[in-house]
């Protein structure tokens, strides 16, 4: 069993694509499971849009922690802010960025995760 308890102040913190941000890390296969995957991504302010992709067969949730952000899901852009959770399907296409003035922190969950995961761009 691989039981664990993630204190998020002291996670590892991974870097996303330059100046977009960091990822903390939380529940992954270093909690012993390639089920889900749970992380807090921190999106600076302004900072560039995330690539457009999608994942093949994981389901992906947003929970809006803090800040304003800029979702597009196939061509609709939506305003997501704190509390807001968002459903996102396998096989969607979408992207991210921070249009607000402070930290976007949006607690993430991928299931299936682990070498089901994809992350797959528009060429």
């Amino acid at each position: 069993m691989g039981f664990c308890i993630v204190k998020p102040n002291t996670a590892p913190r991974v870097p996303l694509e330059p100046g977009r941000g960091d990822s903390i890390q939380l529940v992954n296969s270093d909690c012993g499971t390639d089920k889900v995957d749970v992380h807090i991504n921190v999106l600076l302010p302004h900072g560039p849009r995330g690539r457009v992709h999608r994942h093949s067969v994981s389901d992906n949730v947003y929970i809006v922690k803090s800040g304003e952000g800029e979702l597009t899901i196939e061509d609709k852009v939506h305003t997501i802010v704190a509390d807001d959770v968002v459903f996102i399907p396998a096989g969607a296409r979408h992207s991210l960025s921070n249009v607000s003035d402070r930290d976007l922190e949006i607690y993430e969950i991928y299931t299936p995760a682990g070498p089901a995961f994809d992350f797959v761009t528009d060429k």
